[in-house]
């Protein structure tokens, strides 16, 4: 690190206070946590910005949140503005440098010291999507086998429409889905129409990168979804579905 603070006694500091720190020159300061932010397991600096004068952050998080042994014990993430990020482990003797993106856990850092991060390429259809599908298991799983699901009940869940739609035209709907990750947080950070679980200035704080990456971790694994529908679903069902999820040019390939 480039000022006179070390990666591990900044780590240290933000375990032992159990708070943001900073590193201003040769000192490190406590980070309040910002007025009106309701706590939320990426560590108590969202929505914090901080100065040109801070050279890197460190703040708190549960080892579980960065898959990162044993269990639950308390690591700090430490991010820099021209070091990669490492974790500060009180069980270890030196810090681990992290070698693979740990998505919002490291976004958090980035976005407090106004850097950019990476973009992502997951497009936003995918999130629509799995919401669709953890909506039919969970309609499925109230209504019980007594009352199967048809397609016309399970079309209507998807967000993108709110009346029985054919799989093509839905699948064609979804691919021309004019809607961004930039355009996604826009609205997010709109009062009027905030994203689920997500306060509007936090959307507003990050950026289009950290934003997408925030909604992704909160969803279930969309393969281990449509694993789990075929299960409670009529193969006529599930078939469909298939058709309104095939990307562009699969569904006819299947059908020839």
């Amino acid at each position: 690190m480039a000022q006179s603070v070390s990666t591990s006694s900044l780590g240290r500091r933000a375990l032992s206070l159990n708070c943001g720190v900073a590193a201003l020159a040769d000192e490190i300061v406590a980070i309040p946590p910002p007025p009106g932010i309701n706590p939320n397991p990426y560590g108590p600096l969202v929505g914090v910005r901080c100065g040109p004068a801070v050279q890197a952050v460190a703040y708190p998080l549960a080892a579980r949140l960065v898959d990162c042994d044993p269990g639950d014990t308390r690591i700090a993430i430490v991010v820099s503005r021209t070091e990669a990020p490492q974790i500060v482990d009180p069980l270890r003797g030196r810090p681990m440098t992290i070698e693979v993106e740990l998505g919002p856990a490291v976004d958090v850092g980035r976005r407090v010291l106004g850097m950019e991060t990476p973009n992502e390429p997951t497009s936003p259809t995918d999130v629509l999507d799995v919401y669709w599908l953890d909506g039919i298991i969970s309609s499925a799983l109230r209504s019980g086998p007594e009352k199967p699901h048809s397609w016309a009940s399970v079309s209507v869940l998807h967000p993108l429409t709110d009346q029985m739609i054919e799989p093509w035209r839905l699948r064609n709907r979804r691919l021309r889905l004019p809607l961004g990750w930039d355009a996604f947080r826009h609205r997010a950070s709109n009062t009027s129409s905030p994203w689920p679980g997500m306060d509007p200035s936090i959307a507003g704080w990050l950026d289009d990168g950290s934003f997408a990456r925030w909604c992704l971790a909160d969803l279930p694994d969309k393969d281990a979804i449509l694993d789990d529908l075929r299960d409670l679903l009529e193969p006529s069902v599930m078939a469909c579905i298939d058709e309104a999820l095939a990307p562009p040019g699969e569904w006819i390939r299947r059908w020839l």
